[in-house]
């Protein structure tokens, strides 16, 4: 199994997308922006996309979802609370379920789902690999409203928790630090991950000198 990493951006955004192949098959994690740089990579690596994963609905994540779904015929996943809580539609979309797992291709996949960012904000766990969208960074977490903050204190906590410490962590965003890093480095280095109280947790994260949400690297 292997990790292709896609650096891409749209004015101040700047995301990380993926693909996850093995053999010639593979999946999309949150497609956006680059069709021309995703595709070209399929193509001269005769992977054939079997699927589309998406974390959450924001835009920067799900830019070129409904493109792949409809020139490739593949089915798009998405949390079935996100879909319900924010009408979400696409081309072939599938609702997914927490911890109910898929089978795409070779690729063996749980979905684990991790309110707080969105209602229904997803991690995919594949094989040693968790792609965490805007629910986890390398550095921090992501933004969330005050009424959000406990799902997201409850998200990271389960996290801490379900995925083995050497899991690779593939996040939406990278401000600092490079993706891939292993689990085991975030609960040393990453402070929302040090964080046991809740309401420590909470009002660090509602702290109003907070970095700018849009200072990616």
């Amino acid at each position: 199994m292997e990790v292709k990493l896609f650096r891409v951006s749209e004015g101040r955004m700047k995301n990380q997308c993926y693909l996850i192949h093995e053999g010639e098959t593979g999946v999309l994690v949150d497609p956006a922006w680059d069709y021309e740089l995703i595709n070209g990579f399929l193509s001269a690596h005769q992977i054939v996309l079997k699927g589309v994963l998406l974390t959450h609905s924001h835009k920067d994540h799900i830019n070129l979802a409904s493109t792949f779904a409809e020139l490739h015929g593949v089915p798009v996943y998405m949390s079935a609370t996100e879909i319900r809580d924010y009408n979400f539609s696409c081309p072939n979309l599938q609702p997914v379920y927490h911890l109910e797992e898929l089978v795409i291709g070779h690729l063996k996949i749980t979905p684990v789902v991790t309110p707080g960012h969105t209602s229904g904000s997803t991690c995919y766990h594949i094989g040693p690999h968790c792609f965490t969208g805007d629910t986890v960074f390398i550095e921090g977490v992501g933004e969330c409203g005050i009424n959000d903050i406990d799902a997201l204190y409850d998200s990271v906590q389960f996290f801490k928790g379900y995925f083995p410490k050497n899991t690779l962590i593939w996040p939406g965003h990278s401000f600092e630090m490079t993706a891939g890093k292993e689990l085991d480095f975030l609960m040393s280095n990453n402070l929302y991950f040090m964080i046991d109280e809740k309401n420590m947790f909470a009002d660090f994260r509602m702290r109003k000198n907070r970095p700018d949400p849009l200072a990616f690297k």
